[in-house]
């Protein structure tokens, strides 16, 4: 029987983790096959903080993902987030021979990059090219066959501190699992949600989850900063139940009912049971006011960050929101008032056989099967182990197979 190629991907987040499995077609399309989502337990503003309780979620979720017993997952590409990734711009310089530069060349000045951008504690996920110079002459996309005294590149670092790194790969270590790959899950959304027009032009992606918002500016083609933020949804849910005097869960789902700006809501109410138990009567408006007040804050937070960065000028295109958060009614437009630039939710589409599912929050998961799967991802990542699609395919993934 022909042999497929398949690849299991599993998304660890604040509030859900979500594992899917695809197949890639002769053309190198990403097929989904199926897709399982589970609370998540054990994590905190992305970062594990309890590995038996991820541990039972991740099993959870593949559980489900394998209940037909079609498929026996052995290998795994998966998501980092969390306060601990950091991303920065690097530098790497070789001198030449006299010879006109060769692939040889590119990957020397990227371990020289990659040596140089090393910090102590830190585990480096990925390095991406942003652009060369051959002497004197900069901003160079492809210096293959030119010939100079120096070839020098500026790379995009994106970190994780190594105990954060360490921890997730924990969470795997009680299953005859290996992680193939890390990604950065709001490097891993940026890939799904932007188009190549957005990403020449400028554009700023924000996965928004409950405990983070990932910070990802891409101009010119090229990633220029990356960034996380310890804020997310959790944080509009807390405020919103502590004026309502309720559960979290309670707030969670009112917040999700009600739009940002609900000023058309005026003289509509809402009975919420508090935490006591007796049931107490609220404007849908008041709730709303808080729910923007927040909201406005993350916002501002958002634009202070990318401002102190100096990349506040390099997305033209705008925004494109991504993650649970995205869903809330209303962000967008609000977004869109505050920056005075074009906003885009990403819903992004999973077609199953069972079905269509649809979500903001499939953004990281779908980016992390273009991270295995692209050609170009493999080039601007793994330099020194370039390879074909098909041939990066057999090599990583030959240990996930398929029962018949």
């Amino acid at each position: 029987m022909k042999s497929q190629h398949i690849v299991a991907a599993i998304d660890i987040g604040t509030s859900h983790i979500i594992a899917a499995l695809a197949e890639i077609s002769a053309d190198g399309d990403i097929v989904p096959i199926a897709l399982a989502e589970v609370l998540s337990k054990g994590v905190k503003k992305g970062g594990v903080v309890n590995i038996p309780l991820v541990q039972h979620t991740i099993d959870s979720a593949l559980e489900k993902l394998q209940a037909d017993g079609s498929y026996h997952i052995y290998s795994i590409v998966t998501s980092l987030s969390g306060v601990s990734i950091m991303g920065y711009n690097a530098d790497g310089m070789v001198e030449l021979k006299g010879t006109p530069i060769s692939e040889h060349n590119i990957r020397q000045v990227v371990a020289e990059a990659r040596n140089l951008s090393t910090l102590e504690g830190r585990q480096i996920l990925h390095i991406l090219r942003q652009s060369f110079s051959v002497d004197k002459q900069t901003d160079i996309d492809n210096p293959i066959g030119l010939m100079g005294e120096q070839l020098a590149i500026r790379v995009h670092v994106i970190s994780a501190a190594k105990m954060a790194y360490y921890n997730l790969l924990q969470t795997f270590s009680h299953r005859d699992i290996d992680v193939e790959q890390v990604v950065a899950a709001g490097f891993s959304s940026a890939l799904a949600v932007s188009s190549a027009d957005e990403k020449q032009l400028g554009i700023c992606v924000l996965d928004i989850g409950a405990g983070t918002t990932d910070v990802t500016v891409i101009h010119q083609g090229v990633v220029k900063h990356t960034e996380v933020i310890p804020l997310g949804g959790e944080v509009i849910s807390n405020d919103v139940a502590f004026f309502m005097r309720t559960t979290t869960e309670t707030a969670e789902r009112i917040k999700k009912e009600i739009d940002v700006d609900a000023h058309y809501l005026a003289g509509q109410h809402i009975d919420v049971q508090g935490l006591s138990g007796t049931t107490r009567r609220f404007a849908k408006t008041d709730i709303s006011e808080v729910i923007q007040e927040r909201y406005q804050q993350l916002l501002e937070i958002i634009w202070q960050k990318l401002t102190r960065a100096g990349v506040e000028a390099l997305f033209p295109g705008g925004f494109v929101i991504c993650g649970g958060v995205a869903e809330q009614k209303g962000l967008d437009a609000l977004l869109m008032q505050q920056s005075q630039l074009p906003v885009r939710r990403a819903m992004i589409e999973v077609p199953l056989k069972s079905g269509t599912q649809k979500s903001s929050r499939y953004a990281a998961i779908m980016g992390l099967f273009m991270c295995a799967y692209e050609e170009d991802f493999a080039r601007i990542m793994k330099d020194e182990q370039k390879t074909g699609i098909i041939s990066r395919l057999v090599n990583t993934f030959a240990k996930l197979r398929k029962n018949f």
